[in-house]
């Protein structure tokens, strides 16, 4: 069990957890010759169970703030401290505050220094602090003098321990990195509070946001060797890669290889004190604090239903984008705080909500309607709420990253209704109903390019995805053809699609046009036209011109070159034949050589080299090109 202490500088906070351990938190000669802890210290109280006691000791200063804001975040629970004699101090409220909005739902109250004060104060002081604490919260009344109420603390404390069951090391690996240093005969040591899933001796890891891949060497949990470390614990990690001690910052992050990557634009719910003495205006700068990090960000805040807001006042709470000026890491649950840009007073915070925000329409409906979702209690909730929309189109895959979910998914998050539709290279969700409709839509092309053209017997894929999807949706166009063909709705047909059971009407005009079509080809011979002069050879329309040729490239008397030139089958034997009659002795052909030994341009000779290489015909080797597979010409041109 990890426990933080808080409260005012000089109330005890200390004195009070060497009196429970027996271990000095104030380890550097300035923080014991002043009296104050400088940096984060820690002290573990092993149990006879196996389990142990962590306590972070947390400054007090105002001025170092920013340490204790990274030790808090992911305690177990929150010991308050407050002197008998003082009373709360406005420090006493601002941890309050910072430990509430970073999620820490537990406490103890302690009221230290109680042989300084009668009992009149020490229950006066009692019960101002209670008062901003939860109702239920436990309070001890102690001396660390005289030693009066520690051995009934340190008490509570144990059964506390004792009772808390361990966390479950759900999720992939991470940890903020609060400190990182080389020990020697050790090498480079990285510690943090390790707040998903667990690392075990000889794992890989990624420092991030640098993308750099660590091995674990050894492992210290709870201040003793282990071979594993898991959720809410204190780790000090021995790793070994290819960084140094001064790439790693306070703040970065080590997680597991699949864990999700680094971001700079974080959609959150965010909250204000209700004591700040201003509001928060829309693109205000600000101090991030999240994790062991802190850096320079600016607050974006989203609409408020349809209309615009412009600033968020002190005790309000909304949707907003956080634009950090370098990228960091982050996952959905995330507790983050926010500073004003001196740092010298605490605004608020909030969570992450989705760590990848988008850039563009961050305030539409949908969007706000999905960011709603995110808060609720877990992932299958927040899909439940998002499907509320029907046409809903839910990166799975991206979601599953957000909120930290590793493992294999066995589709208990998927609620009923919900299809999973996996395309090349992601996973999506939509509703049953959605789906189905998609599927009608390219049914609905495919019916619209029968009806128009009757004489084809199907058409090419790119064709249909076109007319069925918005380029952002295509990637649905493989499963939706796929499904459809195994429900025998729509066939292949070499290479194209056709509703099945669909039969082409030819006529004797389009007979006639490409005999028309293919006489010009013929006077063209070597010289190979372009569909334009086709078109102005012919005098047919340019839609006609492309509809023939392209159902004699499927009847195989057209060979497709590209988009604007088609040639028969004698001219393509032609082009083929200096590389089928080269000698033993020379093996590649330049372009100058090809297009001399045919007698036509360049470009035309290029456009033909380069569909020779698009069938595997031939094959690029520096300046020039050989021949790969004979059999093809012997295949596509008759040869």
């Amino acid at each position: 069990m990890i426990i933080a202490t808080a409260g005012h500088v000089d109330h005890g906070k200390t004195a009070l957890v060497r009196n429970l351990t027996g271990i000095e938190t104030d380890r550097l000669a300035e923080e014991q010759r002043r009296g104050l802890s400088i940096n984060l210290g820690y002290a573990y109280q092993h149990l006879p169970d196996g389990k142990a006691l962590g306590f972070i000791d947390v400054p007090g200063h105002r001025r170092f703030i920013n340490t204790m804001i990274s030790g808090v975040s992911g305690i177990d629970l929150g010991m308050l401290v407050v002197a008998a004699d003082d009373g709360p101090m406005p420090q006493t409220l601002e941890h309050v505050e910072i430990m509430r909005l970073l999620g820490v739902r537990d406490y103890v109250l302690v009221i230290s220094k109680c042989d300084r004060s009668d009992q009149q104060r020490v229950s006066q002081v009692s019960r101002e602090a209670a008062a901003l604490l939860p109702d239920d919260t436990a309070t001890y009344l102690i001396s660390n003098t005289t030693g009066d109420g520690i051995a009934e603390l340190r008490s509570a404390l144990e059964q506390r321990a004792v009772s808390l069951a361990r966390r479950a090391p759900e999720g992939h690996f991470r940890m903020s990195i609060d400190r990182s240093f080389n020990l020697q005969g050790q090498g480079l040591i990285l510690t943090g509070t390790v707040s998903s899933g667990r690392v075990a001796v000889g794992q890989t890891i990624l420092l991030q946001p640098r993308e750099i891949a660590l091995r674990v060497r050894g492992i210290h949990s709870q201040d003793l060797p282990s071979k594993e470390g898991f959720v809410g614990e204190r780790c000090a990690l021995n790793v070994s890669g290819d960084v140094h001690k001064d790439d790693i910052d306070r703040g970065d992050w080590v997680v597991g290889q699949s864990c999700i990557g680094t971001t700079s634009r974080i959609d959150v719910r965010v909250r204000l004190l209700p004591g700040n003495g201003f509001a928060l205006k829309h693109l205000s700068t600000i101090k991030l604090h999240i994790g062991a990090k802190h850096l320079e960000a600016s607050l974006i805040l989203l609409h408020q239903g349809d209309k615009p807001m412009t600033r968020l006042h002190p005790g309000e709470s909304a949707l907003a984008q956080i634009r950090t000026h370098r990228p960091i890491h982050c996952c959905h649950g995330d507790r983050f705080l926010l500073r004003d840009y001196g740092e010298t007073v605490t605004l608020g915070g909030g969570v992450v909500l989705d760590p990848h925000g988008p850039k563009r329409r961050r305030s539409s409906p949908t969007r706000l309607g999905f960011l709603i979702a995110q808060e609720q209690r877990d992932m299958k909730s927040a899909i439940e709420q998002i499907f509320l929309d029907e046409t809903y189109e839910l990166d799975y895959r991206a979601l599953r990253l957000a909120w930290n979910i590793c493992g294999e998914d066995t589709g208990e998050s998927i609620p009923e209704g919900i299809k999973r539709v996996l395309t090349d290279q992601d996973e999506y969700l939509v509703t049953v109903s959605h789906w189905e409709t998609l599927k009608q839509r390219t049914v609905d092309t495919l019916q619209a390019l029968h009806d128009a053209q009757p004489g084809d017997r199907g058409f090419p894929m790119a064709e249909v995805m076109r007319g069925s999807f918005r380029p952002e949706t295509q990637h649905y166009f493989k499963p939706i053809v796929e499904s459809l063909i195994r429900a025998s709705t729509v066939s292949l047909v070499d290479g194209d699609l056709r509703l099945t059971g669909y039969e082409s009407a030819p006529t004797e005009v389009k007979s006639d046009e490409w005999g028309q079509i293919s006489s010009i080809l013929d006077q063209y011979a070597l010289q190979i036209p372009t569909l334009s002069q086709l078109q102005e050879e012919s005098g047919l329309a340019q839609r006609d011109v492309q509809r023939v040729l392209a159902r004699a490239h499927k009847e195989q008397r057209a060979i497709k070159i590209n988009g604007k030139r088609y040639a028969t089958l004698p001219i393509m034997r032609q082009y083929a034949q200096p590389f089928l009659a080269l000698p033993e002795d020379k093996s590649l052909l330049t372009l100058a050589e090809y297009r001399d030994s045919l007698k036509v341009g360049r470009n035309l000779a290029l456009e033909v080299l380069e569909y020779f290489d698009s069938v595997r015909f031939t094959k690029r080797e520096g300046n020039g090109r050989r021949v790969l597979n004979a059999a093809v010409a012997e295949k596509l041109f008759k040869v």
